[in-house]
Parts: C-alpha cells; sequence; structure tokens
C-alpha cells in the first residue's frame, strides 16, 4: 500500500509539474487510426523528405526529399526553394532526426553544420551559426538566425540523453556559454537573449536585437534547458516564463492572429529592412500554434490562456474557410493560399482543444486532426519549409515528440 501510495504521490507531482511527456497519439484518440497504421504514416514521411535526394534534380516536379548528402560523409538539409542551405532546416532535420531516433542521418547534418556553419573563433560571431550557405558551405548571410541556435542546442541535448552520449551535451553547453556572454555594445553582436526581459532577439546584432519573433518563443525548449543545461538555470527559467508569456501578447485578443515579427511588447512590429510587412501574418507565423500546442502538453503551465488563444485562431482558419495564408494581425486583407506548414502548424494548437470539456471545441479539434492526416505531403520546387513544419507537426499529434529520453 505504501508504494501505491507513493507512486501515486509521484505522478500527481509529475502532473502539476509538467512532465514534459509525450502527446497522446491524437489520430489514434480523435480518428481512430491503429498503431500500425500511424507507424507506417510516419515511416512514409521519413522516407518521403529524408531518402538522399539527386541534387542535380533538387527543382524538379515531383521531387520530394529535402535531405542531400556528400561525398565527405556527411549531409546537408536543402532550401529547395532558395537553392541553399539554412540553419533552420539543419536544426530541424537534426531534431525530427533525434525524435525517430536516426542517429546517422543526425550526425551527418551536425557534422555538416559545425564545419560549415560555425562562425570561426576569430570573430566576434562565434558560437553563432551563419544562418545561410550555399550547397558547398560557403556563407552567403551575414549573421545567425536565432531558432536555429534554439533547434540547435535542444537536439543536442535529446541526443546527449537519448543515445548516452555525453559529447552531444558538452557541445550544447559550450554554445550556449559563447553566445551568452558577448559584449555586443563593443563588437556589435549581442547575446541570443536579451538579460534584461529574458526574450530571444531577432538577430543579435545591432540591426536586430532590439525586437524579436513570436515563432522564436518556444518556452517548452527553455523548460528544458532550465533543467539540462550546465550554466544559468535560474536564468532560462525565467525565459521560458517570458516566452510563455510573449505568445499571449503577441496574439491578437480577437483573432488570435500572429505577426511574423514583433516588438519585446509583443506589439506587432513592421522591420524596415524586410522586404514585406513584417508586422502581418505571412512566413514565420505559420510556426506559432505549433509552439503553444508544444508547450501546452510538454509543459502545461498555461493552458487556460493558450486554450483561448488556439481557440481563437482556430476558429478564425475555419471561419476563412481554410483558404488563405496572409493576414493582417486583426484578420484584415487575408490572400494567399492555405499550406502544409500552417495545415501542420494548426493541428499541433489543436492540442490545446483535444480533450476540452466542450463539445464544439473537441470537434474543432479532430477536424484540424483529420486534415493533417488526410494531407499528402508537400513535392516539388517550395517543399522545404512547409514540409519541414509538416514533418515536425506530424511528430506532435502523432505522440513521437519528447523532450525527455
Amino acid at each position: 500500500m505504501n508504494k501505491i501510495f507513493s507512486r501515486l504521490i509521484v505522478l500527481a507531482i509529475c502532473l502539476l509539474s509538467g512532465s514534459m511527456a509525450k502527446s497522446d497519439n491524437l489520430f489514434k484518440t480523435l480518428l481512430g487510426k491503429t498503431d500500425s497504421e500511424v507507424q507506417e504514416h510516419m515511416n512514409n514521411l521519413w522516407e518521403h523528405f529524408f531518402t538522399p535526394g539527386d541534387l542535380s534534380l533538387y527543382e524538379a516536379d515531383g521531387q520530394r526529399s529535402v535531405y542531400y548528402e556528400t561525398a565527405d560523409g556527411m549531409a546537408f538539409i536543402m532550401d529547395t526553394g532558395n537553392n541553399d542551405v539554412r540553419t533552420e532546416g539543419m536544426s530541424y532535420g537534426m531534431m525530427i532526426s533525434v525524435q525517430l531516433n536516426h542517429r546517422e542521418q543526425f550526425d551527418k547534418l551536425w557534422n555538416w553544420s559545425k564545419k560549415h556553419m560555425a562562425y570561426g573563433a576569430d570573430t566576434p560571431w562565434d558560437g553563432y551559426f551563419c544562418w545561410q550557405c550555399d550547397t558547398n558551405g560557403k556563407h552567403i548571410g551575414q549573421s545567425n538566425a536565432s531558432d536555429g541556435e534554439l533547434y540547435f542546442i535542444t537536439a543536442l541535448l535529446l541526443a546527449s540523453e537519448r543515445w548516452n552520449a555525453p559529447e552531444y551535451a558538452e557541445q550544447a553547453n559550450a554554445i550556449l556559454d559563447k553566445i551568452m556572454n558577448k559584449d555586443g555594445e563593443k563588437t556589435g553582436v549581442y547575446n541570443l537573449f536579451n538579460k534584461e526581459n529574458y526574450l530571444i532577439t531577432f538577430v543579435p546584432d545591432r540591426g536586430g536585437h532590439y525586437f524579436t519573433d513570436p515563432s522564436y518563443m518556444l518556452p517548452a525548449f527553455l523548460d528544458k534547458w532550465a533543467k539540462s543545461v550546465k550554466n544559468n538555470r535560474a536564468f532560462w527559467q525565467k525565459a521560458a516564463k517570458a516566452a510563455r508569456q510573449h505568445l499571449i501578447d503577441s496574439a491578437h485578443p480577437e483573432t488570435g492572429v500572429y505577426p511574423d515579427y514583433s516588438e519585446y511588447s509583443g506589439k506587432p512590429y513592421r522591420w524596415p529592412h524586410a522586404g514585406y510587412d513584417t508586422s502581418i501574418y505571412m512566413w514565420d507565423a505559420l510556426r506559432c500554434p505549433m509552439n503553444v500546442g508544444m508547450d501546452y502538453y510538454l509543459c502545461g503551465k498555461d493552458k487556460k490562456r493558450q486554450e483561448q488563444v488556439m481557440r481563437n485562431w482556430l476558429t478564425f482558419v475555419k471561419k476563412d474557410g481554410f483558404k488563405h495564408s496572409h493576414f493582417g494581425w486583426d484578420g484584415s486583407n487575408a490572400h494567399g493560399d492555405y499550406n502544409h506548414g500552417m495545415m501542420g502548424a494548426n493541428a499541433v494548437g489543436a492540442i490545446a482543444l483535444a480533450k476540452s470539456s466542450t463539445a464544439a471545441d473537441r470537434e474543432l479539434a479532430r477536424e484540424y486532426v483529420q486534415q493533417l492526416w488526410d494531407a499528402a505531403p508537400p513535392t516539388g520546387k517550395y517543399r522545404y519549409y512547409e514540409g519541414l513544419v509538416f514533418f515536425l507537426s506530424q511528430l506532435h499529434v502523432s505522440g513521437n515528440f519528447s523532450l525527455k529520453f
């Protein structure tokens, strides 16, 4: 009896504190799919995107893979729409690989990233990774993109656990120590996170450190850092809380629409150096529901508000008829076509409503999950960004994503 009581206490503590457990398999619980059907579905996605591709055919109609191996035993994820390699895609590829237990592909991607994307010790960017390279590894971009480091570090921490390989965590800690100890006023390269408000910078340079990007808000990752990294764990606890708050502050209070870029207050921000209006929902913002849904089931520290934001957003998109991909913050000026990335991220956001006491919420969640299950993965030239968000989302919805191994 004492053992049973003790186990119940432990379970209660885990539920209250946020256990970082996997999501339910919503394909099974909401759609009635069998374990074997879901496994086949996920295997097909891996084969679709990660069967080594033929680089000479990368933009041809019908091409599926975004994963390309090199003669020296490494590999890269290609942005097939722009003919380059980005930290976004490399870190997403590593995250997908560790979640599905593909160490060979993980190592090939990480080795390419270290060799070609990492800035040298002779630059103020030491510790960061160049956000954009050509397929030979030559730098194109002149800075990082801050979400890349978020995914790189988290993927390394998970790889260390999953494969009992402490060298991955050592590398993650070394990166973090470098990129959180910059003298921005002197060198023009700042810390990855603003130490006053605990929020991630859009880009930690003079042109981008004073605002942020709601889709870079990954409180579940930062909770993981607060439990796993070597130094400054108290800071990462505060950073997780700040990111969680920003996912509320930056969502429109009625439509649930997120902007691509935002001020630290959450107000939409139009960056004058971008080639489009970054104060509206265009490209980056489609990932925000994925971040909310992920935090909802992994951490569970802001459930009521996250439920309302997702209810607002998913209802808004349904009323729009699942037609458009770009919106003003208030929902006006709808244009562009609904896409695979939105389909995936919105299904993850629907996790927040899947167990609602309200039948309408549960049916709304089921509809988004059904859409995701029914959709064929993208092919052709523009399969990269939307396709990887689509794949990541399938991991969450199918119960194949964890931050604890």
